[in-house]
């Protein structure tokens, strides 16, 4: 395997790296439900928050209270108490991988979940997901696939650690000797643990050892280790006479044909410089390839590239993740969950990598097309100015819809006292109507407040970056820049308009009827209840 970059997306999970990470809240939830030294109280209420904010947070606590090892039966113990319901969990598969990675890289979760949800991510994307887990978990000190390989699970995950040349060589070797020990089915030995036998920087000792191994457990899948081993001139010779010695009471034929080769093997500080010879070699024909690399092929590479940071621009203001959970945010009254919806969509908008990703892409569609895109603009992308419609919504505005709002109910309970007359106790229906009206107006200012964060989230994903997108896959690099200016425009908005929805959501609209005119009868019953309110 070549380098562990983390993988941008993982299969059936459009959800993009940098997202796939959980906020504050999660991961103090997380923390908590593992942690066995706080109350029960602390643990059941975290799960619950993690049951309320659904989606890939209920993943990963779903994940966290299933997974085996010796926290098992306490976290049962904290789910039942908790009644939260795990056995039909309302998340998708995305949802659940991307739950995974809140378990595997949240550093206060003990280390044995954290390489469970690991090895789960393996399970659902093999290499991609063993990129991912190498991104998620410290990069060294994976020692401990040797004792999971032992344990009966991470055989898998094992395989593609000790096939990576990005890890360490002596921890490939460890994982590599508990992978010879596990009981694999008869006739089957992983090419990874064939490859790291025949490594030529690996100790001739440790080689051996991975061989005896599997001679111990099956001897006649050893033979082909054995062979290497005793065919390699890097080995020290006293390695290669003990894998002779063991193929002798495996295969005697074998062992006697690698016996005659001994005399025929260069030594060691020759077979030493062969190798660095092949190697520097193959680097230099390597060079060479490329420097013989034929225009369409380049063509071909450099399109491709321009397509890759297209869809990384499309996925990071995907509708399927930015902001998707707002609706149920705002409904729920959840300040922690809007907070970071609108993180989210500023992230999106101000991200200072979008202005290098469209110069970057503007300089490859030059290269390839020639100068068929927009003038390269004389000002930076920050300077530009956004010329689109935001969506705005001012307190002042509010004030005056509650005003309107307020003078509007209380002339249609006039009109209803003029036709059908009072009720028995007239301060008492004075008095239950104004709890009705400012409990409306109430309700109306906070909804029209929440209507407005969910119309610029909206507005983000379904027109302002689909426009942003369009006008760049066009090479249209001067609108692409002014639909940025605008998503910053609107990230801004969005801050604002989320810190007016919270104020409104901790405080109550009164309307005061007396600011109204009244007929002279009216007005006595007001006066009236105003003075007994007093």
């Amino acid at each position: 395997m070549g380098g562990m970059e983390r993988p941008e997306l993982l299969p059936d999970c459009e959800v993009p790296a940098r997202r796939r990470q959980p906020d504050d809240f999660i991961v103090t939830c997380l923390t908590r439900l593992a942690d066995d030294s706080l109350g029960d109280n602390w643990r059941i209420s975290s799960l619950q928050a993690c049951s309320i904010r659904g989606g890939s947070a209920m993943a990963a606590a779903s994940f966290v209270v299933k997974a085996d090892g010796p926290w098992h039966d306490d976290l049962r113990r904290i789910a039942q108490e908790s009644r939260v319901g795990f056995e039909r969990p309302d998340f998708t598969y995305a949802e659940y991988t991307v739950g995974l990675c809140y378990v595997a890289g949240t550093k206060g979760i003990p280390a044995g979940l954290r390489h469970r949800a690991a090895d789960e991510l393996v399970h659902r994307a093999n290499e991609a997901g063993y990129a991912e887990a190498r991104s998620l978990l410290p990069k060294n000190g994976w020692g401990w696939l040797a004792d999971a390989v032992r344990e009966g699970w991470a055989v898998c995950t094992a395989q593609l650690f000790i096939a990576d040349e990005t890890s360490a060589l002596k921890t490939r070797l460890k994982v590599g000797l508990a992978l010879a020990e596990h009981d694999h089915p008869t006739g089957y030995v992983p090419d990874s643990l064939e490859q790291l036998v025949a490594h030529p920087q690996a100790p001739s000792a440790d080689r051996l050892a991975l061989a005896t191994a599997v001679a111990r457990r099956a001897p006649k899948d050893s033979v082909s280790l054995l062979r290497s081993l005793a065919s390699d001139p890097l080995a020290q010779a006293g390695h290669r006479m003990q894998a002779i010695g063991l193929l002798e009471g495996i295969d005697q034929v074998e062992a006697e044909k690698m016996r005659a080769l001994q005399t025929r093997l260069p030594s060691g500080r020759t077979a030493r410089g062969q190798h660095q010879e092949a190697a520097e070699r193959a680097e230099r024909e390597t060079a060479a390839r490329r420097d013989r690399e034929t225009p369409e092929a380049v063509v071909v590479r450099l399109e491709s590239t321009i397509e890759g940071i297209l869809e990384d621009l499309i996925s990071r203001g995907s509708a399927d993740w930015l902001g998707d959970q707002l609706d149920n945010h705002i409904a729920e009254t959840d300040w922690n969950g809007v907070a970071q919806d609108i993180a989210d969509i500023c992230g999106v908008a101000r991200d200072e990598n979008l202005a290098s990703s469209l110069a970057l892409l503007e300089a490859l569609t030059r290269i390839r097309y020639g100068d068929e895109t927009s003038p390269i603009p004389q000002t930076s992308d920050l300077d530009a100015v956004g010329d689109e419609e935001i969506p705005r919504l001012a307190r002042e505005e509010l004030e005056e819809y509650a005003r309107q709002e307020g003078e509007r109910a209380w002339r249609r309970w006039q009109d209803l006292i003029e036709k059908h007359g009072w009720n028995e106790d007239r301060l008492e229906e004075v008095d239950d109507k104004s709890i009705e009206v400012n409990q409306d107006l109430t309700d109306a200012v906070r909804q029209k407040a929440g209507d407005h964060l969910r119309k610029l989230q909206q507005h983000m994903v379904w027109e302002l970056w689909p426009a942003l997108t369009s006008a760049a896959r066009k090479r249209d690099y001067a609108g692409a820049r002014g639909h940025s200016a605008s998503a910053r425009l609107l990230a801004d908005e969005a801050e604002r308009a989320a810190g007016l929805w919270r104020e409104l959501t901790a405080e109550s609209i009164s309307f005061d009827p007396l600011t109204l005119s009244w007929p002279r009868d009216l007005w006595l019953v007001f006066e009236e209840w105003r003075t007994g309110k007093r």
